[in-house]
C-alpha cells in the first residue's frame, strides 16, 4: 500500500473513532500524574460510561472534566462520581461505568465552566500541562513583582489576575472544567476561515501560515520541553481539513520557519521565531505605549 494511501486511510479511521475526549482525575492534586484520558461512549440516565487505558477500582470517587454528546450538540461536563464497574474492553483498553457522587446538599447536576474569559494559563505564562508545583512557583515570582506595596513594579490589576489564575489552577475542578472551556474557545480564536470556500486564493494561504506560526510560537512560549505539534491539531485549531494545509505546511518548512519530525510533528525554529515577531512588531509597538505607569 502506498504511504499516501495508508495516511488518508489512518485519517479516516481517526475521524470515525474520534468521540468527545473527558479528563479522569484521581487525587487531589489536579497535576499531570493524576490525571487520565478518557473517551466518553454513552450516558444512560446521569450515569456514563467511558473507555480509558488503566483499570479503576470500584467505588473509586473520581472527578470528570470535559464534553459529551448530547441530542442538542456538545455539551460541557464537570463533577464527581462513583466508579460502578470496570472491565477489560480489549488489549490495554477498559471500560467503566460511572454513577454520579452527589454533593452533601446539592444536586448532582454538572458544573458549568466559569464565564470568565480569562486565559489563566496565559497570565501565569505556563504550559496547560504545568504541574502545581511549577505553577506555585511561578505565583509566588509574579505576586511578589505586582504586588501593590512594590514601589518599582507593583500593578494592582496583575496581581488580582496572578491570584485568581492560582486559585483557579491549583483547584483540580476548577482547573478542569478551564481546560473544558479553554478548548471551546480555542476553537474560535484561532479559527482563520468562517467558510471554506474562503479558504482558497494568495490571501488564505497567507493567513493559513500565520495561524500555524502563531500556535507554533505560543507552543514554545508556554511549553519549552515540549514544543512539538502534531498535524491533527492545526486541523482542530485552525478549524481547517489537513489536506488544505499541506501548501502552507510545505511553504513553512521551505522557508526553514519550521521542522517536521518523523512522526508528523511539527516545530517553530528561530527563524520562525523572528518572522512571527516581525510581524506582530506593530502590535508590540501599540501594546507598549498602553502599559500603565509603575505606582508611585
Amino acid at each position: 500500500m502506498q504511504p499516501g494511501m495508508a495516511q488518508a486511510r489512518l485519517r479516516i479511521k481517526e475521524t470515525l473513532d474520534a468521540r468527545p475526549e473527558l479528563t479522569v482525575i484521581l487525587g487531589a492534586s489536579g497535576g499531570q500524574s493524576s490525571r487520565l484520558r478518557a473517551r466518553f461512549l454513552s450516558q444512560d440516565g446521569d450515569s456514563i460510561s467511558i473507555q480509558l487505558t488503566a483499570a479503576l477500582g470500584q467505588n473509586l470517587l473520581v472527578s470528570i472534566a470535559g464534553e459529551i454528546e448530547t441530542a442538542s450538540g456538545r455539551q460541557p461536563l464537570l463533577g464527581k462520581y462513583r466508579v460502578s464497574s470496570c472491565k477489560i474492553a480489549g488489549i490495554g483498553k477498559y471500560q467503566a461505568e460511572l454513577a454520579p457522587e452527589p454533593a452533601a446538599g446539592e444536586s448532582a447536576q454538572p458544573s458549568s465552566p466559569a464565564d470568565d474569559e480569562t486565559d489563566h494559563y496565559q497570565t501565569l505564562q505556563v504550559s496547560r500541562q504545568a504541574d502545581t508545583d511549577t505553577i506555585r512557583r511561578v505565583f509566588h515570582i509574579l505576586a511578589q513583582r505586582y504586588h501593590p506595596d512594590n514601589r518599582e513594579t507593583g500593578n494592582q490589576e496583575k496581581f488580582r489576575q496572578v491570584v485568581d489564575a492560582h486559585a483557579v489552577l491549583c483547584d483540580p475542578e476548577k482547573r478542569a472544567a478551564h481546560d473544558v472551556f479553554l478548548a471551546g474557545e480555542d476553537k474560535g480564536r484561532f479559527k482563520i476561515f468562517d467558510s471554506l470556500e474562503n479558504s482558497e486564493g494568495v490571501q488564505a494561504e497567507i493567513r493559513k501560515r500565520e495561524g500555524i506560526l502563531r500556535l507554533l510560537y505560543g507552543k514554545r512560549l508556554t511549553d519549552p520541553h515540549k514544543p512539538a505539534m502534531r498535524a491533527r491539531e492545526f486541523t482542530e485549531m485552525l478549524a481547517c481539513p489537513l489536506e488544505h494545509l499541506e501548501f502552507a505546511l510545505w511553504m513553512l518548512r521551505e522557508q526553514r520557519l519550521i521542522i517536521r519530525s518523523d512522526n508528523n510533528h511539527f516545530e517553530i525554529t528561530w527563524q520562525g521565531v523572528q518572522a512571527f515577531e516581525v510581524e506582530q512588531g506593530d502590535y508590540a509597538k501599540k501594546s507598549l505605549i498602553a502599559l500603565p505607569a509603575p505606582a508611585q
